[in-house]
């Protein structure tokens, strides 16, 4: 490879953290003008080296050249200014200032007043095809708009190389699609892209070359199409998995434990439905259909108009999630970090939030009960953590997920509802999970589950709901029913 072709050599490069070896040797060679896929397992070593080039963290040895020149130390702003930015998952914008704005941050003295600013802001945003209004307020904008001003945000510093973290993550197919466009846009143009998903499917469709990390080690790297997606997999997690999925499970029970018969609210209209005992029930429908606002309601956790639910035959009210919960009905939230966890306490304290009326008295927690109830989690779960103590905030995507289930576990629901329980999770982790659900509907309790990958409700429902615009637009058999079907009725 001629060295006037590479824009970024990472060579053998070191970094460690208290009792931890987060990479070790790691290097990767990219290439000007391409997307480049790095690939991984959560807590593989993906998020340290991109923070590293970015100069959020300093390496401990090693080599780094970006565009010729050799990096010895770096800060973000400086990193940016060479022309490599990074587009986090969870975006790095102010929501109470405008786009132009979030655009030049820190630069208002360069733009020679506000109205060139916005003007330089409106030429950006149409180089890539964006008609946002320079002058709305962020935080008024979807996840696509914010991308896009992030994107935005980068090119007005010449950025050679972007790095973006799961861009999908919050994305509608026709955003994604979008955002498809835009980056064989910026590769037409020879800016290069690192692009880092658990979505395989993106990766092959999109990515000119995969790295593949495994334990802060780079495994391999390949153009993409000297690849299958079992080859990526086994090399990712390091074992051979035979199917992405586990064998569908069969409901052996032909008992209604809950029937939903009305729920309207602003945007929800006449929702009903029944949920077997054993049975995992998926929604699917786009983004803002109203797949979330259902289960809410359900659980207690949204207000609703009208709201009649049977509990094995009998009505229940349910007005807010302690109710839903003395009902028997646990939800793992969309947002886990927003809705499901408290960031700064412990795994402990995070794993036994549902059983605290059963471990306390008189306002005490029994503090043996919490330990036995949270090592008991942490080990039937496999829940990578050095300690129970441990702030929850310190774990992987996958391993928070993991607290939350096992704080459902815990009380043995009669129904789990899941809302998207894989989303940002490595491919390895996503196995286990399907495993858990699988156990869980075997032992006797149901599954609602929501999710945005198609392929993944596909394979682990035993009956399929389509939501269109509020409303429950059909009823298929995922073994039976084609995924064209099925998308058609949730297009409406």
């Amino acid at each position: 490879m001629n060295n006037n072709d590479v824009i970024l050599s990472v060579q053998n490069v070191n970094k460690s953290f208290p009792g931890v070896r987060a990479l070790s040797d790691a290097s990767i060679t990219v290439r000007k003008g391409t997307v480049h896929a790095v690939v991984g397992e959560n807590g593989a070593g993906k998020s340290t080296l991109m923070k590293i080039l970015s100069g959020v963290y300093t390496k401990d040895s090693g080599t780094v050249v970006f565009d010729g020149e050799t990096i010895e130390h770096t800060t973000p702003i400086q990193s940016i200014r060479r022309g490599l930015s990074i587009i986090y998952q969870e975006f790095n914008l102010v929501n109470t200032l405008t786009v132009g704005e979030n655009i030049f941050l820190g630069r208002y003295s360069e733009m020679k007043g506000m109205r060139n600013m916005h003007k330089q802001a409106r030429t950006l945003l149409d180089s890539i095809g964006s008609t946002i209004d320079t002058y709305r307020l962020v935080s008024d904008l979807s996840a696509a708009e914010k991308q896009m001003v992030e994107i935005s945000k980068a090119l007005s510093f010449n950025s050679k190389l972007i790095i973006m973290d799961e861009p999908s993550s919050s994305l509608t197919a026709d955003e994604l699609t979008q955002l498809f466009t835009l980056i064989n846009d910026l590769r037409s143009k020879g800016v290069t892209i690192i692009y880092i998903s658990h979505k395989l499917d993106e990766i092959f469709e999109l990515c000119d070359i995969v790295t593949i990390v495994r334990d802060g080690q780079v495994i391999d790297t390949k153009p993409i199409d000297h690849l299958t997606r079992g080859e990526m997999i086994a090399k990712m997690i390091g074992r051979e998995i035979e199917n992405e999925f586990p064998s569908r499970p069969l409901v052996t029970y032909n008992k209604v434990v809950m029937e939903v018969k009305t729920i309207n609210t602003r945007k929800l209209k006449d929702i009903s439905f029944e949920l077997k005992k054993g049975e995992i029930l998926g929604f699917v429908g786009l983004v803002g259909a109203g797949r979330t606002e259902i289960v809410r309601a359900i659980y207690g956790a949204d207000k609703a108009g009208e709201l009649k639910i049977l509990m094995n035959g009998s009505p229940v009210k349910i007005r807010k999630p302690r109710d839903g919960k003395h009902a028997g009905i646990g939800l793992l939230p969309e947002d886990r970090k927003l809705e499901g966890l408290v960031l700064p306490f412990s795994v402990q304290s995070n794993i036994v939030m549902s059983s605290l009326e059963n471990i306390s008295k008189f306002g005490f927690i029994n503090s043996s009960k919490e330990k036995e109830i949270a090592e008991r989690q942490i080990k039937s779960l496999s829940i990578k953590t050095p300690s129970p103590h441990a702030r929850v905030k310190t774990l992987s995507g996958g391993n928070q997920q993991k607290c939350i289930m096992g704080r459902w576990l815990e009380i043995n629901p009669d129904i789990l509802i899941l809302d998207e329980p894989t989303r940002g999770i490595d491919v390895g982790t996503k196995y286990e999970i399907y495993l858990l659900i699988k156990t869980l509907v075997e032992n006797g309790s149901s599954v609602i589950m929501i999710s945005s990958e198609l392929p993944e409700v596909l394979a682990m429902s035993n009956r399929v709901l389509t939501i269109c615009e509020g409303r429950i637009s059909g009823e298929f058999n995922p073994e039976v029913d084609s995924a064209h079907d099925i998308m058609d009725a949730a297009i409406g």
